[in-house]
């Protein structure tokens, strides 16, 4: 089993990943979480079922199953969730390594001084 735990930002909404790796090469994913577009996912999920190797590793978002189905349910697009639950389906699979991922904002201010530092 494999757990993953996003804090998204700004709408304070953190969701709970569970992966859980099934017969063959198939991954059954659940969603735990207080926002009511990832509680509409996790319905999503639960109804598409196990999703396969090719489900995981498909190319483009476009043509990725959870990207289509999530798109359906979460309407904010910067939500994380969804690269999350490709992540956590990774690793449980044994196709990827579970490894710290983050999202930082620079200020403009952190720029400037660096900017100024380094034309001395």
């Amino acid at each position: 089993m494999t757990v993953v735990r996003v804090n998204p930002g700004s709408c304070g909404f953190v969701t709970r990943i569970i992966a859980r790796r099934e017969e063959g090469r198939a991954v059954r994913i659940e969603l735990e979480s207080g926002c009511e577009a990832v509680q509409a996912l996790a319905l999503r999920v639960k109804e598409m079922g196990s999703l396969g190797i090719g489900d995981v590793l498909s190319r483009g978002i476009g043509r990725n199953r959870v990207f289509i189905e999530g798109s359906k349910a979460l309407s904010h697009a910067g939500c994380p969730v969804l690269s999350a639950m490709i992540k956590a389906a990774e690793v449980e699979l044994g196709l990827n390594v579970p490894a710290r991922v983050s999202m930082e904002f620079e200020s403009a201010r952190e720029e400037t001084k660096k900017t100024a530092v380094t034309s001395c």
